[in-house]
């Protein structure tokens, strides 16, 4: 057997943040297992996290110093809502707690052009935006993008949103993951094809064991951000909740990374709940969210991926403040059957969900069933054909680029 070809996966996979840790592991699985690639697991920074059930890191200039020698290389930007995520947001999850809001605020004090020269030099990563990469600075590379979102990027700074635009134009395909997105690539003149979020196939790979004989769960989930003034008001929903169907609230920790913390409102949550209505999961380990939500009865939160994890595993969701939250309202409003879903502010919670679990019986299981095997259809043709532009791409030093089809058009569930 020929040595195996290293690709990389580049992506926010060096901090607890649960969603951008499922690309990681769906990519390696999917892309080595016909035995050709080695795919290395690239961030800003080398880590550790596989005390949480995720892929240990190495920082993107060691892999792309790895894979120098290569006649090309294929680098998958892999996942999440990485088109608009600017400096201080990554410099700022990897920092300690205590100066992630001083980070954050940075660009704002000494000017965003020197912010971003100091970070592109603190991690040698060659662009203006951490997870937007071109070719030009990357000679060799094919670069990719894996059903990314990035909403609202013409509301960017000049500085910020010319980065990403020159970006995208200068890489070989790029495939997005909602309408939202779309819209906003169309905008810039950016081909592209709309694709589900690749953590869809996270149920391939982990199989929760259900107990018939259990009642089952509702998980609910927010974000520290978004909790704000108002856990008084959706403790009394849950409770309602909990009254109307019998089933005790789990209070699932989605993300521990900084600015994706969801421990402190949760925690809030179950002293106002008490133990007689609901139960803290808080580990924030994978396989334990996995199996927190894909054995529950409904999904309701903030989080884009506990979401999509309620999808893979035909559990009905709802997105919470969806105003709000675009990425996950625009996802599910993409590709999810609306007798399968709902949309609710903080007051609607009890009302919307109490009807979808009454509601979602066989005929609904078996519709959301079909949706999920079509969506996972298109993301694993989606990665092999992010494989075919690659092969037929020209090695180092030759000319000519391959040609990425037209955007698909695509109805909504």
């Amino acid at each position: 057997m020929t040595d195996r070809v290293n690709v990389i996966a580049y992506g926010a996979y060096d901090r607890h943040n649960y969603g951008d840790l499922l690309f990681a592991i769906v990519l390696k699985r999917y892309l080595e297992a016909d035995g050709r690639f080695e795919v290395l697991i690239a961030a800003t920074k080398a880590s550790n996290l596989s005390s949480y059930g995720a892929l240990p890191t190495m920082p993107l200039k060691k892999a792309l110093d790895a894979t120098r020698h290569q006649p090309k290389t294929m680098l998958i930007v892999a996942g999440g809502e990485c088109l608009t995520a600017q400096w201080e947001s990554i410099i700022g999850y990897l920092a300690p707690q205590a100066i992630y809001y001083p980070i954050k605020a940075s660009p704002y004090l000494i000017g965003h052009k020197a912010f971003i020269r100091l970070s592109r030099l603190f991690t040698s990563i060659p662009s203006d935006i951490p997870l937007v990469l071109g070719e030009r600075d990357l000679p060799g590379y094919k670069v990719m993008y894996n059903s990314v979102g990035g909403n609202e990027i013409s509301r960017k700074k000049p500085l910020i949103h010319a980065a990403i635009k020159r970006n995208l134009q200068d890489c070989t395909y790029v495939s997005v993951r909602d309408r939202e997105t779309s819209a906003e690539l169309d905008k810039l003149g950016i081909e592209h094809n709309l694709v589900p979020d690749s953590a869809i196939l996270i149920s391939d790979i982990f199989t929760p064991k259900v107990d018939p004989a259990e009642a089952g769960h509702i998980v609910f989930h927010i974000s520290d951000h978004h909790a704000k003034r108002r856990i008084e008001a959706i403790a009394q929903q849950l409770t309602e909740l909990n009254v109307n169907t019998g089933l005790k609230i789990a209070l699932l920790t989605i993300g521990k990374a900084p600015g994706h913390s969801d421990d402190e409102p949760l925690d809030k949550l179950y002293s106002l709940l008490g133990a007689e209505r609901a139960y803290r999961v808080d580990s924030g380990k994978i396989e334990d969210i996995i199996g927190c939500i894909a054995t529950s009865k409904l999904y309701c939160g903030t989080s884009l991926h506990g979401a999509i994890t309620a999808l893979a595993y035909a559990v009905p969701q709802i997105a919470l403040l969806p105003q709000r939250v675009i990425k996950l309202s625009s996802f599910l409003e993409t590709w999810v059957p609306k007798q399968s879903c709902g949309f609710a502010e903080v007051p609607q919670i009890s009302q919307i969900g109490t009807n979808l679990i009454n509601s979602f019986g066989e005929s609904q299981r078996a519709e959301l069933d079909t949706v999920i095997e079509a969506m996972k259809a298109r993301v694993r043709a989606n990665l092999d054909h992010m494989v075919a532009l690659y092969d037929q791409a020209p090695a180092r030093g030759e000319s000519a680029r391959s040609q990425q089809p037209k955007p698909e058009t695509v109805t909504a569930g």
